[in-house]
């Protein structure tokens, strides 16, 4: 019995492993590191998903943006709102058609941007230009064939079986 098959099989678990340990010691290290500042986990990525948006966004904006249901955003957006970092703009309907970061939100975006840089800095410590190009590009790949997935995954039964 041929033996390359099974260890590449192999190889591929222990690299889907690999990735899925490295992203949860990520994420506890910048949980660890940015619990100080005031904000729950979730408030905290809305306010970096707010800041990549642009000036201001709709609630759909980033529910969308999230992958969120918008009555998440509109429970973050008020908890957000009343620690003064966002600022929403209510429309005549009284609905909230924009929200925007305040300074406050906007300093605590730029100090969070400086934890992540650091933490990529040592994260990649002693990996050289080389290999960070080659990692970027397979993992550019995965993500490729991951997405082609899920669309497919998505598509109903009728396209699936073309």
């Amino acid at each position: 019995m041929d033996s390359q098959p099974r260890d590449r099989a192999e190889r591929i678990r222990e690299s889907i492993d690999a990735l899925i340990r490295t992203m949860r010691l990520h994420h506890r290290i910048v949980e660890r590191r940015v619990d100080g500042m005031g904000v729950h986990h979730s408030q905290h990525r809305m306010l970096m998903k707010l800041s990549k948006l642009g000036t201001s966004a709709s609630q759909k904006d980033i529910a969308d943006a999230m992958d969120v249901s918008p009555a998440c955003v509109a429970r973050t957006l008020k908890h957000l709102s009343a620690a003064g970092l966002i600022e929403k703009t209510d429309g005549a309907d009284g609905r909230c058609n924009a929200v925007s970061l305040r300074p406050e939100g906007q300093k605590l975006v730029q100090d969070s941007l400086e934890v992540f840089r650091q933490i990529g800095t040592d994260m990649f410590e002693g990996i050289s230009d080389a290999e960070l190009a080659a990692l970027s590009g397979t993992l550019g790949r995965i993500l490729d064939n991951l997405g082609r997935m899920e669309r497919r995954d998505a598509a109903p039964e009728t396209e699936r079986r073309l």
